[in-house]
């Protein structure tokens, strides 16, 4: 295929599974080209949105796999830099760092955060290598829940620290003491099950990742 270099080989991957043709990506590369250009010069993401042409605007919307159309107008600053991002979220943004990410209308729960440092995703992706893609979303939710609280109305139930205190030494530390203490409970309940198998070898898979990756 004669794809565009402006998009990684993960965001071509998923575009092709939303069902986007090699024409289709390619405009959309052209489009997000354009786009980070004009954002470089320090133009807004909603500026860029709101100037673009109905065709543009609908690459985008059937690239981030929205829906409904667009509302320029309505949409945060983090939910515009979203939809100019890589669909593999490598460029995305949390201003708020609650967890969820911003992608037009839409909000996404992402694990690992996109404030955390590369050295985090790294053993993430180390320490979830040969999982099923069931047990992947199921740690991903149990980690996310882990920082960030469960989501009431769109609202994280506490603070997460700010992402170099959370990802620091101390941080990740406490991190892995609360996720221990809650396996301890759920055993207590029902004992060795194999999900709080899977659970215990991932946590201990993921600490031992970071604790090679942090410094």
């Amino acid at each position: 295929m004669n794809i565009s270099g402006n998009l990684s080989t993960e965001s071509i991957s998923l575009l092709q599974k939303r069902g986007r043709t090699e024409e289709d990506i390619n405009a959309f590369s052209d489009v997000l080209a354009s786009a980070h250009k004009r954002m470089e010069a320090k133009e807004s993401a909603q500026h860029v949105l709101a100037s673009m042409s109905a065709h543009d605007l609908q690459q985008v919307q059937n690239s981030a796999g929205l829906v409904d159309r667009i509302q320029v107008a309505s949409l945060s600053n983090e939910a515009a830099i979203n939809l100019l991002a890589q669909p593999d979220k490598s460029n995305m943004v949390d201003l708020n760092n609650d967890g969820l990410v911003e992608i037009g209308a839409a909000k996404a729960m992402v694990f690992p955060p996109v404030n955390a440092p590369n050295s985090v995703k790294r053993a993430w992706e180390s320490a979830t290598q040969g999982m099923s893609q069931q047990d992947k979303l199921v740690m991903e939710f149990q980690m996310h829940t882990a920082v960030y609280g469960v989501h009431i109305d769109g609202v994280p139930s506490k603070d997460a620290l700010p992402p170099e205190q959370q990802w620091s030494n101390k941080g990740i530390d406490q991190l892995f003491d609360q996720l221990k203490s809650a396996l301890e409970f759920a055993v207590s309940l029902d004992g060795w099950t194999s999900f709080n198998q899977t659970k215990r070898d991932f946590y201990e898979n993921f600490a031992r990742d970071l604790s090679d990756g942090v410094a």
